[in-house]
């Protein structure tokens, strides 16, 4: 008789190794997301380090019997993209590479399911039904007990060490003020406590701080809110720069996926949550994917947190202003540019307000996320984009190296060469080099200047010779395209502005 046979100790490895995260990190966030899909507001973990083992514990609603049966097929998954954080109970199925056991309780009113489930060997993970385990004590809620192996030197059998993954991962959700804003997604606010003590996250002496709200495209729709915090002192390494989240999990933070360098970066902490990212996720929902569609959406509404965090860095003093180079063969380039960008305009209106056409209008004066993502005002009354500010005071010292930006002309106002249309008005476009952010990225939007990736390799390699000018150019004409109306393709745009520029006279 035939047979196919699964390595499932392989499978497990590859799922493990699809995470940016070491497995223990990815095995409690996995737990805590999961949780927060099921509409949990309590979540109780214990840790037990002379006992070997964790026992995790929520009050959401439980699986079926079907789900039951589905959450121990390692190859099964019930989720969808684009709705919730968490990834088919992944959590206790990497679980399993790292423990001896893995024990399962699913209460529902007076129904209860129990299981013990462990990887016998590379092709088999048998799992047999219990009694009631006991640990779910209210009327409904999922718990999972994770019995590690005696060698094992887990990061989770440390109370210490549990706390930072979940405020690293959830920070949302700890920020007193914060929480808040996602009221309503979790209407009764979610409390994670790690051996009976609530986790909560750690003060910081504060010198300016200031609430946002992300807006994008011609109807300045609102499509986020976030913070920002001076601190007196530079901060821990892992709390510097903005984080962004979608449905209270961090997905990055930094100031590199932003494309913004502060003055003072060391010293700067915040946090934007953006619901609707939540379709832009990757499958482990640990980054945003990088299909062309995706792409352009999260670019959009990158653009979109840049303009409001610029605004914030001016009031702290924190804005890096680049610095002019006289340039006469940039300067034609700038012009030449800018002559393009105003030919292209009538057919991309959706430019405009790149370039300052359009301000923004006064808009509601709160915002939140529903259960589907969608922004609605909030009734908490955080935030109108603007307020609740202290004051900035002076620019603290600075500690990090200086930005050498290079604007290349102010390209506010100004005539044409030629042609009937030697008065129009061209676009405020300004074009900067950025010699610190680095990264993939050819150049990003950040406010009305386009910022050239000086650390790119390929700038790099054509920087000082006759192709510098057609890079640039290219730059400029990729990184408009992905602010295209979602139903044009970023090819058409792309195409059409190398084209006028190769006409320009």
């Amino acid at each position: 008789m035939a047979e196919t046979r699964v390595d499932l100790r392989h499978l497990l490895e590859d799922i493990r190794d699809s995470y940016p995260c070491p497995a223990e990190e990815a095995i409690l966030s996995e737990l805590i997301a999961n949780s927060l899909d099921s509409g949990c507001s309590r979540i109780d973990i214990a840790v037990e380090p002379e006992q070997h083992r964790l026992t995790f514990v929520d009050n959401g609603e439980s699986m079926a019997p079907k789900q039951f049966e589905q959450y121990h097929d390692i190859a099964a998954t019930t989720k969808v993209r684009g709705r919730g954080i968490g990834f088919a109970g992944v959590g206790a199925k990497l679980a399993l590479l790292v423990c001896r056991e893995v024990l399962t309780e699913a209460r529902r009113s007076r129904r209860c399911l129990a299981s013990r489930w462990w990887l016998e060997d590379n092709y088999r993970a048998p799992w047999e039904e219990t009694a009631p385990l006991g640990i779910v004590q209210g009327e409904k809620g999922t718990g999972v007990r994770l019995h590690f192996s005696r060698d094992a030197a887990s990061v989770l059998l440390s109370a210490d060490g549990v706390r930072e993954i979940v405020r690293r991962y959830f920070y949302p959700l700890l920020d007193h003020e914060f929480a808040k804003v996602l009221c309503q997604i979790y209407p009764d606010g979610v409390a994670i406590s790690v051996n009976g003590e609530r986790v909560a996250v750690p003060p910081i002496d504060t010198k300016a701080a200031e609430y946002f709200v992300v807006r994008r495209g011609r109807q300045r729709k609102p499509i986020g809110i976030g913070f920002l915090v001076k601190s007196t002192r530079r901060l821990p390494e892992d709390r510097r720069g903005l984080a962004i989240s979608t449905f209270g999990k961090v997905i990055k933070r930094g100031w590199e996926w932003l494309g913004i360098t502060p003055v003072n970066p060391s010293m700067l902490t915040g946090l934007v949550e953006v619901p609707e990212l939540v379709q832009c996720l990757t499958t482990n929902k640990c980054d945003f994917m990088r299909d062309p569609n995706s792409l352009q959406k999260y670019y959009k509404f990158r653009k979109g947190i840049q303009d409001a965090v610029t605004n914030v860095l001016e009031n702290f003093g924190e804005r890096r202003e680049p610095e002019a180079r006289p340039d006469r063969t940039i300067r034609r380039l700038q012009r030449e540019i800018d002559g393009v960008v105003a030919d292209i305009l009538p057919d991309f209106p959706e430019l405009a307000p790149l370039f300052g056409r359009r301000r923004a209008q006064a808009g509601e004066a709160a915002i939140a996320p529903d259960k589907e993502g969608k922004i609605v005002t909030n009734p908490a009354g955080i935030g109108d984009g603007g307020v609740e500010k202290s004051s900035a005071g002076e620019p603290g010292e600075t500690d990090d190296a200086p930005h050498t930006g290079e604007p290349l002309s102010a390209g506010v106002s100004g005539k044409r060469a030629s042609g009937s249309r030697q008065h129009r008005r061209r676009p405020g476009l300004m074009i900067g080099f950025d010699t610190e952010t680095g990264g993939d990225n050819l150049a990003w939007l950040r406010g009305e200047t386009l910022y050239i990736n000086a650390l790119h390799p390929a700038y790099k390699r054509v920087h000082g010779t006759s192709l510098a000018n057609l890079y640039i150019t290219f730059a400029v004409a990729t990184t408009l395209s992905v602010h295209v109306e979602a139903d044009r393709a970023p090819l058409d745009l792309m195409q059409r502005f190398m084209a006028a520029w190769g006409e320009a006279k």
